[in-house]
């Protein structure tokens, strides 16, 4: 199966890849970015997770693009130690919606908003090596 990265279209990828690095993400070495068109990757687990751009770049790609944030859904990002990674990030985030438990009661979610106003959910499963193994045979 192929990994799904959405483009964000962000005010400043700088800006904003320094935001998810704070909050322990990587970003992608890109080499230096082309002002007519800058992204950066930003990983999670080594793998690429997001990608943004500004939103001049992603229109002028994609002409028929509305100008708004660019998508009307949560980006979730699973974790094997929810705890930590939630106690890690909370005091840097705008908490959207404290820890609770996901809609199957197979683990935890917390939600909480990026700088351009995106919200992003952390989903730690109850039993992280049932969930890879689920994840691994679709």
């Amino acid at each position: 199966m192929m990994n799904i990265a959405p483009c964000l279209a962000v005010k400043d990828p700088l800006a904003t890849a320094a935001f998810y690095q704070k909050l322990g993400f990587g970003v992608l070495d890109t080499g230096s970015l082309n002002p007519e068109h800058p992204l950066l990757i930003i990983t999670h687990d080594g793998k690429p997770a997001l990608m943004v751009q500004t939103d001049t770049s992603l229109r002028e790609l994609l002409p028929t693009m509305q100008s708004t944030n660019g998508c009307s859904g949560i980006h979730y990002f699973t974790v094997a130690d929810f705890d930590a990674t939630v106690e890690r990030i909370r005091p840097h985030v705008e908490v959207v919606k404290d820890t609770v438990t996901n809609y199957d009661r197979t683990g935890r979610e917390f939600f909480f908003r990026d700088p351009d106003g995106y919200i992003l959910g952390i989903f730690g499963p109850n039993d992280i090596n049932q969930f890879r193994t689920q994840s691994e045979g679709q």
